[in-house]
């Protein structure tokens, strides 16, 4: 997905002063006081989208020069700039153009490059929480409403929702993606499928994803992008039979694991211990996602050392949160 950002620059070529109407420029002047005079004006773009600085111009001629760069780089030559800033971080552009009388005006622009973020925040997030978290007890995820709870960002595009894997019966219980704020570190009492929608710690993010059994995202339409990072954390449900045992066994010794991995559509996979040798995640962890490249979707899938005939007896629970996406 690419969005075009026209920032409507009008420059004087006979040191006159002029204001901007467009919108996206509230607030914002050009000075012109002398031959490369330049003022400071801060922008805010973001990674891997492209922009597009089209001046309107009055006075020019055919003679007229034109010169962008980018913290002294020139990055164009033309009267329109059209650059995709690659990565987050703090720029300077400046554009400085002469006419044929060699009077010069000059404009600096701090840019503020910021990645794209998806944290699950806002209303539209919200009303997909259920009141309610219990197998047979949440509204959305189980009964009628389970057949057609889905979800999909309106910026990256990416989506998830139930799986639906037995027919809908079943709802949550069959495999998904919910949207959750369940917060609860009781995991002495609460580790049980009543809790399945909680975490053990809030990570300054009200809301987040839940995942269970097998299921998968992707970007809709056929998208792909690089996943840079997001944050994962077991449940309460998880944590609490992974340190004190239930149906599986506590994995607090030498040998025993709980690994969630994840599988791109392009065959590249990234395993995350959850679980390794008594050591234990049990808050939030912030993990790089750049090795799997560009996907179009994203599996998720739970093994470990305490299995049974139906695979790992542990339950297979876990939360994500604020996913960093490149988008191009």
């Amino acid at each position: 997905m690419k969005k075009f950002f026209y920032l409507a620059l009008v420059l004087c070529m006979g040191f006159a002063m002029t204001s901007c109407d467009d919108d996206e420029l509230e607030g914002l002047t050009l000075v012109v006081q002398g031959e490369h005079e330049m003022t400071a004006d801060q922008l805010t773009v973001m990674e891997g989208e492209e922009y597009v600085l089209a001046p309107k111009l009055e006075g020019a001629d055919s003679k007229t020069t034109f010169e962008w760069t980018l913290d002294g780089e020139v990055i164009g030559r033309d009267s329109v700039l059209r650059y995709t800033f690659e990565e987050a971080g703090e720029y300077i552009v400046l554009l400085t153009a002469t006419n044929s009388h060699k009077s010069g005006i000059g404009n600096a622009y701090h840019v503020t490059v910021k990645p794209w973020v998806l944290d699950f925040e806002g209303d539209y997030w919200t009303a997909l929480i259920p009141e309610g978290q219990a197998f047979n007890k949440a509204t959305l995820i189980y009964g009628d409403d389970a057949l057609k709870y889905n979800w999909q960002d309106e910026v990256t595009h990416l989506k998830g929702g139930l799986t639906l894997a037995w027919g809908g019966t079943y709802g949550f219980a069959e495999g998904g993606t919910v949207i959750s704020n369940y917060v609860d570190a009781n995991i002495a009492e609460h580790a049980s499928s009543d809790y399945q929608l909680s975490v053990p710690s809030g990570n300054g993010s009200k809301n987040f994803a839940v995942v269970y059994c097998g299921a998968s995202i992707q970007f809709a339409g056929g998208e792909s992008h690089l996943i840079k990072s997001m944050d994962i954390c077991p449940t309460t449900y998880l944590l609490g039979e992974m340190k004190n045992g239930g149906y599986g066994k506590a994995l607090t010794e030498e040998g025993d694991f709980l690994t969630l991995t994840f599988t791109a559509d392009n065959g590249k996979t990234l395993n995350v211990d959850l679980a390794r040798d008594g050591d234990i995640q049990e808050g939030w962890k912030r993990i790089d996602f750049s090795s799997l490249g560009e996907v179009n979707s994203l599996s998720f899938t739970m093994d470990g050392s305490d299995r049974s005939d139906y695979g790992v007896k542990h339950p297979q629970y876990f939360a994500f949160d604020n996913v960093q996406v490149k988008m191009k």
